[in-house]
């Protein structure tokens, strides 16, 4: 089998499975896992796939690190938050994802707003340091060192416990049908967690994630309150939300 035969197939199978394994594709290609391995470090140079050990991820699958999600689509991001941020008001109790919006929205927050926040996220935790009048409350658990939040046990179960006025919540996906998505399993069951723990929810997304869909189901579209996203959508796409008696911002 030609190399450019062997990519095709492999771009085919990613497409359907969202991952491949370097020993079953050795098996199936009729070829060495070394050779498996330079082909998906050709594929990865040509940005057709994410290169992981044992295999490889389809691009939209790759979950960024905190780094690499703090300066992507950061005009959007800022777009997002200064519309936001007219949603916070003195006394709520309100809770935030990880989100890197997020984190440019408790930037805008007034200095002489006073309210809790909770959020598992470190960097929104110090940036609120700094606020003279927000409580800050930090979920602890394990600490996700790439995505600089916690994850496991002790966050759900903290969480379970809460009860918020107000939920920002960062999105990967929003869609009509599918709801809300993410592509990390552990993620989207936090993100379930907060939104039940919350009488208000605000999706923060920006347009190049609405009617995108990702692989794990977070809440149906229905327990979304709001949707704020950038000025770059197009208004098209937000018709159905609208009609679903969703508010757009």
């Amino acid at each position: 089998m030609l190399k450019l035969e062997r990519h095709q197939l492999i771009l085919q199978k990613l497409k359907t499975h969202r991952k491949v394994h370097s020993t079953i594709l050795s098996v199936e290609l009729q070829v060495s896992e070394d050779t498996v391995r330079r082909d998906l470090k050709e594929l990865e140079a040509q940005h057709l796939l994410h290169k992981v050990h044992g295999g490889a991820l389809s691009i939209e699958n790759k979950i960024l690190s905190y780094n690499e999600r703090s300066v992507s689509d950061l005009d959007k991001k800022k777009q997002i938050a200064k519309k936001a941020v007219k949603l916070i008001h003195d006394g709520q109790v309100i809770i935030m994802t990880g989100s890197s919006t997020n984190l440019e929205l408790v930037k805008l927050i007034p200095a002489n707003i006073n309210s809790t926040i909770f959020t598992y996220s470190l960097p929104i935790a110090l940036q609120l340091s700094h606020h003279p009048t927000i409580e800050v409350i930090f979920i602890g658990g394990k600490l996700n060192k790439s995505a600089q939040v916690t994850i496991g046990i002790d966050v759900m179960n903290s969480i379970s416990k809460l009860r918020a006025d107000i939920c920002f919540m960062g999105t990967d996906a929003l869609n009509i049908e599918r709801g809300m998505t993410e592509s990390d399993w552990e993620v989207a069951h936090i993100k379930k967690g907060m939104i039940e723990s919350s009488d208000y929810v605000v999706s923060m997304c920006i347009s190049t994630k609405i009617m995108e869909a990702r692989r794990y189901a977070v809440v149906p579209i229905n327990d979304i309150d709001v949707i704020v996203t950038d000025d770059q959508i197009d208004e098209s796409l937000l018709v159905p939300f609208k009609e679903r008696g969703i508010v757009v911002m």
